[in-house]
């Protein structure tokens, strides 16, 4: 008859805690998303920066969709809270701190 023999020794509470994981790498959408709202981010910081009368225009890239740049951009203004007016002309996105010329947003009221 064999006898095992247990090993008691002290253990330190660093040994209990989780182990750090490494990050896992970013996929390839993620970091044209990054790319992207760090595009975005340095276009609305000259917008903020320069004259109220500049006009930037976002042309698309052959892969992109008009709705998703968009969307990414309105979401980049709504969170720096910034005072920029956006609009979509001709397949392109345009941006201003003033009106834009024929946006939709000032509607003349109706005639009696």
């Amino acid at each position: 008859m064999s006898v095992t023999q247990v090993r008691v020794r002290d253990a330190k509470p660093e040994e209990l805690a989780p182990k750090p994981r490494k990050p896992r790498p970013l996929s390839p959408r993620q970091l044209a998303i990054r790319k992207r709202e760090g595009q975005i981010n340095r276009m609305l910081n000259e917008l903020g920066a320069g004259p109220a009368s500049m006009i930037k225009k976002v042309e698309l890239e052959g892969s992109e969709k008009l709705v998703t740049i968009r969307a990414a951009i309105a979401r980049q203004i709504k969170a720096s809270g910034s005072s920029v007016n956006l609009g979509v002309r001709n397949g392109g996105i345009y941006l201003s701190r003033g009106p834009i010329p024929g946006a939709r947003g000032g509607r003349r009221p109706k005639r009696a």
